[in-house]
Formats: structure tokens, C-alpha cells, sequence
């Protein structure tokens, strides 16, 4: 079970939020303040106040497949787990002292969101915006830039619509864009990811409608 939970970045909250900095460990501090700037510190911050207030809670009925958290109400330290994060050096995270509870956070523009599942997960979302005209070719299989093309009109959704989901297996299995974006493809009716080689299904996807201007995607093995 995934469920997917979403903060959008309101600015005048800023101060509010920097000032949560304190319901983290030093480790976590830490973590957040190795960004240089003040808004990749401020997504970092809310990707780890998500996952501290929701780790333990993500289960109750009141919680659905997507949850939209405004405000910084839900960041008080009672509401908060004593979860222990760890991070591998290809920056994927785990939960150490929690049995069958995964995580993974994505950020983009002005959204962080957070997927909480009892399997390994991958989420990303992406903001549809203009491409550089040789991406998808130099990084997609023929099946991608063939489903790109299919709509001149659509281009730039699709390929934000293929980045996300590739991103999404590569959060999965901590690869990073080393996984090679050209060695797998995606089936968006079947909802899977397709080793570009073998024809072996590698994963299951599932989309999210956060904004009408990103694209949202989990991946978790089949």
C-alpha cells in the first residue's frame, strides 16, 4: 500500500518552517543544511517534517491514496515519529527501526512529496516545462521517443510524463540516472516498466494528479 503526501511550498511561510528546524535530530539538521540555498534547505526540510509526522500514522483510514498537507500544523513534535533514517551513498533512504516501512521524497518547483509504503518505493514528480530538443533522443529508448512523437502538441507532457516515471524506478533501485534511462521503457497502459532488452517487466507504476503542471509517479517491483 502507497500512500503519497504533498506540501506545496508557500513562501510566506518560510520562517515558520525554518523554525521547525528544531523538532529534527542533529542528523537530520545536518542533512537539511548541507543545501546551499534557502529553498533546496526548505524542500529538504519538508520532505523530513513529512516523513516524521506521517511515517507512523500513514495507515489510519483518514489518510488516502493522496494527501494534500497545507500549513504547518501538522509539524509539531507530539505528532512526530522516533524513526531512524538512514541514507546509502547513493542517497537512497530507508527507516532502520521500522520493519515493512519504506519511504521516498521528491521535489520540484514548489512541491515536495512524500511515499510512505510497506514495500520499496520510488516516487518523483516533475514540472512540465519546456525540453531541450536532443533529451528524450539521447537518453530514451526508440519506444519512448516514438510515444513522444506521437502528438507535437503533447511533447513536452509526454516526456515530463516518461522523465517522472524513469526517475521514479531509478529512486527504486537507488541508481540514480545511472540506471540508464535507454536500457528500460514504460508502458503507460499497462502501467509497468519493460527491461528495453529482455522484455522482462521490472516494475509497476502509478500515477498522481498533484497540479495540472507536474507530473507525478511511484514505482515498486512487480
Amino acid at each position: 500500500m502507497i500512500k503519497v503526501f504533498a506540501y506545496k511550498l508557500d513562501e510566506n511561510n518560510a520562517d515558520i518552517l525554518l523554525d521547525k528546524m528544531s523538532l529534527l535530530s542533529l542528523k537530520e539538521k545536518e542533512y537539511v543544511c548541507r543545501y546551499k540555498y534557502e529553498k533546496d534547505r526548505l524542500r529538504s526540510l519538508i520532505g523530513r517534517l513529512l516523513l516524521l509526522s506521517f511515517a507512523d500514522r500513514y495507515t489510519d483510514d483518514s489518510f488516502k491514496e493522496i494527501n494534500f498537507v497545507t500549513g504547518t500544523d501538522e509539524f509539531v513534535k507530539d505528532k512526530m515519529s522516533d524513526i531512524e533514517i538512514y541514507i546509502d551513498e547513493n542517497g537512497k533512504g530507508r527507516i532502520e527501526n521500522r520493519d515493512n516501512l519504506f519511504f521516498n521524497i521528491s521535489h520540484s518547483k514548489d512541491y515536495v512529496v512524500l511515499a510512505l509504503s510497506d514495500e520499496e518505493v520510488g516516487i518523483d514528480i516533475q514540472e512540465i516545462k519546456p525540453l531541450k530538443a536532443n533529451v528524450p533522443k539521447r537518453f530514451f529508448t526508440d519506444t519512448d521517443n516514438e510515444y513522444i512523437d506521437r502528438s507535437e502538441d503533447g511533447r513536452i507532457e509526454r516526456f515530463t510524463q516518461i522523465w517522472s516515471a524513469k526517475e521514479s524506478f531509478a529512486k527504486l533501485t537507488g541508481n540514480g540516472i545511472g540506471e540508464g534511462f535507454s536500457t528500460f521503457y514504460e508502458d503507460f497502459e499497462k502501467m509497468v516498466i519493460i527491461d528495453a532488452e529482455s522484455g522482462e517487466i521490472k516494475a509497476k507504476l502509478k500515477c498522481y494528479v498533484i497540479d495540472e503542471s507536474y507530473k507525478c509517479f511511484s514505482s515498486t517491483y512487480a
